[in-house]
């Protein structure tokens, strides 16, 4: 059960444009109760900075974005899951969850505070800011390490980036100042930056040799992500980014560990592990992710997480939403 919200610097006030994101994001007021709806989560279309500060009991549900997600850790006893994965996270981290992660965070005691500032942001809301040479978004898209989610910060970094990200709060407080708009993106594009200077340090990703060819893998990815529930295969990713397909799952296993279609097959599973959680019926979801035969999504399903898709639905019912 939700316990408390302290100290939200702009949970009530961020920028709107427009609606359609709260619609792709129907939990944030569906599962809210009344006493906590001056608390609602408002986004813009393609962004959103908040600062909080809650006490949240240890009963989660895992999600997954259309967006990408950067998380900074201000106090002790959280827990991020992954996957079926549990680390637990000390003050001072990152967290960066790109569209394929099913993930929630929780804390390790009851009546713990939780402190965090939480980042989304569509792709394309940074588009123009990225060069061949560095691109922003490497550190949701170059994964070939085993847990790639999670950096630990010094006090020094952590607080630093807890100022920029201030910043850029206050910045998307002034939306009526001439120029606000484009200084948030800036600010964003600052801070993209410095996190991925914090992450190539971290996994020791020392060369630029590759970049250029990455990115490109990076936008197959994005595609990927956009468009797993269509009829995807190698040829098709081929022709449509001018790509030999030996080059093609050659840069991709690079980048992801991953062969095309499994990535495809991956992401179609991340998807229908949170529809199944959500108490989608098997056969909906089975139509949701690409599968056009129920017993083909079965096989494949029960193949990769080891249980049916019923029987993942009964064990991991939904007990909680954030």
């Amino acid at each position: 059960m939700f316990l408390a919200l302290r100290s939200v610097v702009v949970y009530n006030d961020v920028i709107c444009k427009t609606d359609k994101y709260m619609k792709k994001y129907h939990w944030v007021g569906r599962y809210m109760d009344k006493s906590y709806k001056q608390y609602k989560e408002v986004f813009s279309q393609n962004f959103s900075i908040q600062y909080k500060e809650s006490v949240n009991s240890s009963q989660k549900t895992y999600h997954i974005h259309d967006v990408l997600e950067i998380v900074l850790i201000r106090s002790d006893g959280v827990v991020t899951m992954v996957d079926d994965q549990e680390f637990p996270v000390k003050k001072d981290t990152l967290l960066i969850f790109n569209h394929r992660d099913l993930h929630f965070n929780k804390i390790s005691y009851l009546d713990q505070p939780y402190c965090r500032y939480v980042v989304y942001f569509a792709p394309e809301f940074v588009d123009g800011l990225s060069t061949a040479q560095t691109n922003l978004l490497e550190c949701f898209y170059f994964r070939p390490f085993p847990v790639p989610w999670i950096i630990p910060l010094t006090q020094k970094k952590s607080d630093e980036f807890a100022a920029l990200l201030d910043e850029i709060i206050n910045s998307a407080r002034q939306d009526q100042v001439y120029g606000s708009e484009l200084y948030t993106r800036l600010l964003l594009g600052e801070f993209l930056l410095k996190v991925n200077l914090e992450y190539r340090d971290y996994h020791h990703i020392n060369t630029q040799d590759n970049t250029i060819k990455y990115n490109q893998i990076y936008q197959i990815m994005d595609y990927i992500h956009k468009h797993y529930a269509e009829d995807l295969n190698l040829d098709l990713l081929s022709k449509q980014f001018f790509i030999s397909k030996f080059q093609l799952c050659k840069l991709f296993k690079e980048v992801t560990g991953m062969s095309p279609n499994q990535y495809l097959i991956h992401c179609r599973l991340i998807k229908a592990k949170e529809l199944l959680i959500e108490g989608v019926l098997v056969e909906n979801v089975c139509e949701l992710t690409g599968y056009n035969n129920l017993a083909h999504f079965s096989r494949s399903f029960k193949k990769n997480v080891g249980k049916s898709p019923k029987q993942f639905q009964l064990i991991n019912k939904k007990t909680f939403v954030l």
